[in-house]
Formats: structure tokens, sequence, C-alpha cells
């Protein structure tokens, strides 16, 4: 299984970060042996600041040499068809190729609201757009726009759908796209497994779990198969849970890691920013011999 875990978003004063603490960040996370850095998108639903997800992935790329760079998941309907596909295309190229376009239509109301778009009408846009971003990558013209790929970037980042495990869209995952990103956070062990399944029998190859959260300082208990998963718990069961996955035929695990307010830090820590030695601990909940690239 391979792992991969977020960015931190702000720093503990509450101020931005800067490009080079973006880019320490990501190295830190390549260096711990992370497979993948992956960064979500949310727009007008919280109340703490959150980055343009491509701008920070832009940064972890420029920084990193080998780490998967992810978007877990870009809500589709909320951009412009042919100026998202440019912006993808330019990180699938600038990055050669370690660009992964986590895609799916968006399930929070605010995010819509704060940009004036349509929420019922959210899967048609996704259904008329994605179709449109593919013939772009290929360079075609699509409604007089062309973006005319760079050679070695032509076809554009493999796209992975975010969906429910019970909706249509895990389907078309399977037979159109390059994988199926479930949510974690907002699941069960026994929603997983008839994802899964579905996605499996559909012909489905690469199968991502993503925000999940993890606190391995938290006392450890049973989860119930129908509990929201999550690794706030001891590194014994995190890894016995992870096991889990890998055995449901899940191939990668997306971390959101989640540092208590109250857990003493390091002075000036960042909030939701794990340490060099917590990065490591996360990381050896998998074996490094274990990993499938």
């Amino acid at each position: 299984m391979r792992l991969g875990i977020g960015l931190p978003h702000q720093r503990a004063d509450g101020r931005s970060f800067t490009s080079d603490e973006v880019m320490d960040r990501a190295r830190a996370i390549e260096a711990a042996g992370f497979d993948g850095i992956w960064v979500p998108d949310s727009i007008g639903r919280l109340q703490t600041p959150r980055p343009d997800p491509l701008m920070w992935l832009l940064l972890a790329g420029a920084a990193t040499r080998r780490v998967e760079l992810g978007t877990a998941i870009l809500q589709v309907p909320l951009r412009r068809t042919v100026e998202l596909a440019q912006r993808l295309l330019t990180l699938h190229a600038v990055t050669r190729g370690r660009f992964v376009a986590g895609l799916g239509a968006g399930s929070t109301v605010a995010d819509f609201n704060a940009l004036g778009v349509d929420y019922e009408a959210r899967f048609k846009t996704l259904a008329d757009a994605l179709p449109r971003m593919k013939r772009l990558f290929r360079g075609e013209e699509v409604d007089s726009a062309s973006l005319h790929p760079w050679p070695d970037a032509i076809g554009g980042p493999p796209i992975v759908i975010g969906s429910w495990e019970s909706g249509p869209w895990l389907v078309r995952a399977a037979r159109e796209y390059d994988g199926w990103m479930a949510s974690g956070g907002m699941t069960s062990f026994t929603a997983l497994a008839t994802g899964i399944k579905r996605y499996r029998d559909a012909g489905g190859k690469r199968a991502l779990v993503g925000t999940i959260d993890v606190d391995l300082s938290a006392p450890s208990a049973v989860l119930d198969d129908n509990d929201r998963f999550h690794l706030r718990c001891g590194p014994e069961e995190a890894a016995h849970r992870l096991q889990r996955l890998v055995e449901l035929g899940y191939d990668d695990a997306l971390l959101r890691p989640r540092i208590p307010r109250d857990q003493e830090r390091p002075r000036h820590h960042n909030e939701g920013d794990p340490t060099d030695a917590e990065l490591h601990a996360i990381r050896a909940l998998v074996p490094l011999e274990s990993v499938v690239h």
C-alpha cells in the first residue's frame, strides 16, 4: 500500500506559510518516505484559510523529485472547464508526470454558494467537463479552444474520480478514468468493502482512500465496521486498520494529521503539522518493502 499525506495550511500564529516553508515541508515528507502529497479543495465552507491546491502542489513539485502529487478532491463544477484544463495540464507538464488530478463533483453546498454556482447541477456539469478536458489534453479543439499541449504532456494527467461507494460515478471511474477515491473520513469499513467490490467488478484498477484522520497519540479502541474510518489510535492499531484496507484491495491511503491543540508541541510548531519524528512514525505504519509502485 502507498501512503500519501497532506500539507499544513497555516502557521501556528495564524499567518500564511512562505513558499520556502511549503517547499521545506514537501521535502521533509519526501525524505520520510511517503509516496504522495495530496491537497484537498475547499472554497467558502471553512473558518480558517485554505490555499489553492494547485498552487500548493506546484511548490511541492518544485521542491521534490520523486513523490507523487495529487488533488483530493478538486471540485470541477466550481471552475471554468478550459481554464481548469490548462492549469492541470501545466502542473502535469512541469512535474514531469508526477501529478494526479483527483476530481469530483463536490458535496458541500457552502462552496457552491460562495461562488454562485448551481449545486443541484454539479453532476451534470462534471459529466460535461471531464470529456472536454480529456479532449483538450489530447490536443483536440473543443468549442474553439485548444491548449496545444507540449509533446511530452499530451494526454494530460491521470484522472482519479472521487465519489461515494454507492453512486454511478464509481462505475464510471472504473470504466472511463484512471482510478477511484473513497472518502475515509466520511465512510466505514462496511461501505469501503461494498465500494471496492463494485469498483473491481466494473474493471477498476487503482483505488484510493482519502481524508483519513491520523493521530497516533490517541488512545486505541476497537473500531466497529460501521463506524467512520480513522487512525486516531495507537500505532499498532493504526497499522492493523491499514492492513485491513490492503486486504479489502485498496492501493493507497491518504492521511490527514490531526494534532490535538493541548498536546505538547515544540515552540511555535504549526497545528496539524507533524514533526519530523511524527512523520517517520506515521510512515512506518506501512513497511517500505510492502509498497507497490
